[in-house]
């Protein structure tokens, strides 16, 4: 072999090796509930959703894409452990400024909110069922 392939298939595997780190990288971040700011500029529910009607019930927004399967995945979540109107989904495309104003880089990413309508989780990719409910839970009045 000369140099020149030598150097190649070099490159070619540290940037396997590099792309394999990054995913594992996200893959155990994905799901995991963030803090949130709770100050002046931590949105309501109100904010992203309005109109929306406080109960008695936390509420997730999820903000998602048309092309996104992971994002299906996390709506399918949170509907199976979310009472009925606890879960919003928002498009991304069509909520431009909700998405720079929470710096969403990813889909899915959900927003809990407490029953008073209060920011009280992020979520940044597809939680499992068991991440979903300690979500909710920790937003639920108690």
């Amino acid at each position: 072999m000369d140099t020149e392939t030598v150097l190649g298939v070099a490159t070619l595997a540290s940037l396997l090796a590099l792309a394999t780190v990054v995913g594992l990288l996200l893959r155990r971040r994905d799901g995991r509930r963030r803090a949130v700011g709770t100050g002046a500029d931590a949105p309501g529910l109100g904010e992203l959703v309005p109109g929306h009607e406080l109960g008695a019930d936390p509420v997730v927004v999820q903000l998602s894409a048309a092309v996104c399967a992971p994002c299906r995945a996390t709506a399918r979540v949170w509907e199976s452990v979310a009472a009925a109107g606890q879960h919003v989904e928002l498009d991304v495309e069509e909520n431009l400024a909700i998405v720079a104003r929470l710096h969403v880089w990813r889909t899915p990413t959900s927003f809990v909110f407490a029953p008073d309508g209060s920011l009280v989780a992020r979520i940044d990719g597809v939680p499992t069922r068991q991440q979903a409910r300690e979500a909710l839970s920790s937003a639920a009045p108690g």
